[in-house]
């Protein structure tokens, strides 16, 4: 583990020092018992067993009844408080990341996929805490064992003890081997899991379309995942269980050679049973201490590869606040020779656009020709275009992104519903909204249906909306546009789905409604462009017409055929 994992850890941990300290004394706490009791068992062997002294029987039994007092004192310590500590940091760090992806730039949802970025916020922070827990305090308390035991196993016979020194070398050897091993197939393990919860988002969310198509072909895909998946996660156990075992049979070549020696001094008459047994209880205890040590060095390195993932997560691009507050559209909008390149796409090519105050603006153009791409850019969804947007003289950059987007208005094709009542899926709009507000807006919005449910405004919606329609989705979201009231209204395709009468009074509800605010519509039904006063026509990323409709009507360019088209159907 290097330099930056080591400090993000500190970051993490640094303002629990005080529960921390708590966790440590108990680790202590629990050390100092498991040392005295190797201390004790020369009492226990050589005055009560041997020289079968009732005095000295009775003090054993006291030390040790306060010995496991203390254990389990320093036992409850490091079990209830270290944990609450991860708790506590798991709760923060869901939370950071939370703001990180609510404050993210736009274009960064563009550049990952969803599954590998629900799998860093949840399955790798939930595999941090695991990780952290078992090295946590464990690994102090085994620390302190060590150092306690060693300093018993030289006092006790320090010649001994050098046979034991000899297996040191051999369990290095094994941690490093296999502790790199393990570094490796974690981070393997954590990206499997994240390409199996990506394709189980994409198969949740998209079921309509894997349902019409062949559906064997997303099983083979899934059959692949979950192999690799399987195949690291049975890496990964088997390195750790080589690993294990590896350590008892040295441990145990180890101990073997401390009985035969051990036992020839005790025939010959160097030492006394009782400091043979404390001895061997030492080595026991030290054993096991070293292989927890042991083991909580190799999920150190197992923690490395998932520290970089959270890391990742926590250093997202986010947006930045400029000082200017928008507070509303005063003169104009205007787009100088703005362009836009995503990746090797031409999406924008020197845009130039006027939009006053007021105005009803149309776009139209065909499918691709940079319609909603450019009407994006006004609630600064998309930020890296090149030229200029001015807003009442001002570069749209210039203002900030909350003030923005709080007069800016969106009705979009593509309507997102939380699974959550119909109630909080309008309060995202105006929280402070009374009922009466929400039904008002449902009304404008011909959102009636909602009326003839049983928990009309309480009724929760689904999974993306998943009990409406796509028509009933649609007037959801057009009431939650009469909720905010925004300065700025753009329609991108938002009635798309409704029937013609429907539309038709939607439409006149939104010209009675904005009169005096400033709309951009892009539609593909040209027979609700009345509303506009002036239309602007695209076709790749340019814009190749503009006017009023009998304007562009009697230029018979490409405006014309599209009307032609749409009257014909």
């Amino acid at each position: 583990m290097g330099r930056k994992e080591f400090h993000f850890l500190w970051k993490t941990y640094k303002d629990y020092w005080h529960l921390i300290f708590l966790a440590v004394l108990g680790s202590i706490l629990e050390s100092i018992a498991l040392a005295g009791l190797a201390y004790i068992i020369k009492d226990v062997v050589d005055d009560v067993f041997v020289d079968k002294n009732y005095e000295r029987l009775m003090f054993v039994i006291i030390v040790l009844i306060f010995l496991a007092i203390l254990k389990q004192v320093g036992f409850f310590l490091k079990n209830y408080v270290y944990p609450l500590v991860i708790y506590k940091t798991l709760k923060v760090l869901r939370e950071k990341i939370y703001r990180k992806v609510l404050n993210a730039q736009p274009s960064f949802f563009r550049k990952i996929s969803s599954g590998d970025l629900i799998s860093r916020a949840t399955t790798d922070v939930e595999r941090f805490g695991e990780i952290s827990t078992t090295i946590g305090t464990n690994v102090i308390t085994e620390t302190f064992t060590v150092i306690g035991i060693v300093a018993i196993l030289l006092y006790r016979d320090w010649k001994m003890f050098l046979i034991f020194i000899f297996a040191i070398p051999l369990l290095a050897l094994a941690l490093n081997y296999f502790g790199g091993k393990r570094k490796k197939y974690s981070k393997k393990l954590q990206e499997s899991f994240s390409d199996y919860i990506q394709h189980l988002n994409q198969i949740i969310s998209g079921i309509e379309v894997v349902k019409l198509f062949k559906e064997k072909i997303f099983l083979k895909l899934f059959l692949k995942i979950n192999e690799n998946l399987y195949h690291r996660q049975k890496k990964n156990r088997f390195y750790d269980t080589v690993y294990l075992s590896s350590v008892e049979i040295i441990a145990y070549v180890a101990t073997a050679g401390i009985i035969f020696y051990g036992g020839s001094r005790i025939i010959s008459g160097d030492i006394t049973p009782g400091d043979f047994f404390s001895f061997l209880g030492g080595v026991l205890i030290l054993v096991n201490s070293l292989q927890t040590l042991q083991r909580g060095a190799i999920n150190l390195k197992a923690l490395s590869p998932v520290i970089d993932r959270i890391q990742f997560v926590l250093n997202i691009p986010q947006e930045k606040d400029a000082n200017r507050e928008f507070k509303g559209l005063r003169e104009k909008i205007v787009y100088d020779n703005v362009s836009l390149k995503i990746g090797e796409n031409q999406i924008l090519k020197n845009v130039n656009l006027l939009i006053n105050k007021g105005e009803k603006v149309g776009i139209v153009g065909l499918t691709g020709s940079g319609k909603s791409t450019l009407v994006k850019i006004l609630p600064a969804l998309i930020k890296d275009y090149e030229g200029k947007v001015f807003i009442d003289n001002h570069e749209l950059k210039e203002y900030s992104v909350s003030s923005l987007r709080e007069h800016i208005g969106v009705v979009s094709q593509d309507v997102f519903i939380f699974n959550d009542t119909l109630r909080n899926n309008l309060l995202i709009a105006k929280p402070e909204a009374t009922d009466q507000e929400l039904i008002e807006a449902l009304k404008k919005a011909k959102a009636d249906f909602v009326f003839k449910t049983e928990k009309g405004l309480d009724t929760v919606l689904g999974e993306k909306g998943s009990r409406l329609s796509g028509g009933e989705r649609q007037r959801i979201s057009i009431a939650r546009i009469f909720l905010k009231n925004p300065d700025i209204l753009i329609i991108d395709e938002g009635t798309s789905a409704l029937d013609v009468e429907t539309e038709e009074y939607v439409m006149e509800e939104i010209k009675n409604h904005f009169r005096d605010k400033t709309i951009i519509m892009i539609t593909h039904r040209l027979k609700i462009i009345d509303l506009c006063n002036r239309i602007v026509v695209m076709e790749n990323g340019q814009i190749v017409e503009e006017g009023t409709k009998e304007e562009l009507l009697r230029k018979k360019g490409v405006f014309y055929k599209f009307f032609s088209l749409s009257k014909s159907k």
